[in-house]
C-alpha cells in the first residue's frame, strides 16, 4: 500500500506490487481489491461520506445502490454518490478483482 499526505513525495506513477494495493491521496483514494467469491457486504455507507466508484475488472457481483440492483461483470462501473447506502455479494465460484475509487469530501473552505 502506498499511502501519500504530503505532497513532496507525490508521484504521477504507482505499480501495484500486490492483489491488494493502494495509492491515497488527500482527497482520492485508489486501491485494487480481491473480494472472495461468495462474500456478501450488508448495506452501510461510508464515514466519512465519500463517492465511491468501483469498476469491475473480473469475476461478478451484484451491487445495491439504494433501491437499485446491477449484475456486474469485467468493464461494468458502479458509482456510489456520497452518502449513499449500497451493498454489494460476489457471484459465483471466483473471486471479483475491482479496482475502487473513493473521493472523500473536500472541506469545507472558511468563510
Amino acid at each position: 500500500m502506498v499511502k501519500i499526505t504530503d505532497k513532496t513525495y507525490y508521484s504521477r506513477f504507482a505499480r501495484p506490487t500486490s492483489e491488494d494495493e493502494g495509492i491515497w491521496l488527500d482527497h482520492l483514494e485508489v486501491h485494487l481489491v480481491t473480494h472472495p467469491a461468495g462474500q456478501v457486504k450488508e448495506v452501510h455507507t461510508h464515514d466519512p461520506p465519500q463517492d465511491h466508484i468501483i469498476v469491475v475488472r473480473s469475476g461478478r457481483m451484484r451491487w445495491t445502490v439504494e433501491d437499485q440492483s446491477l449484475e456486474a461483470g469485467p468493464g461494468d462501473v458502479i458509482v456510489t454518490p456520497a452518502g449513499t447506502p449500497h451493498s454489494y455479494e460476489v457471484l459465483g465460484d471466483e473471486p471479483a478483482r475491482v479496482v475502487c475509487i473513493d473521493a472523500p469530501q473536500a472541506p469545507k473552505p472558511e468563510a
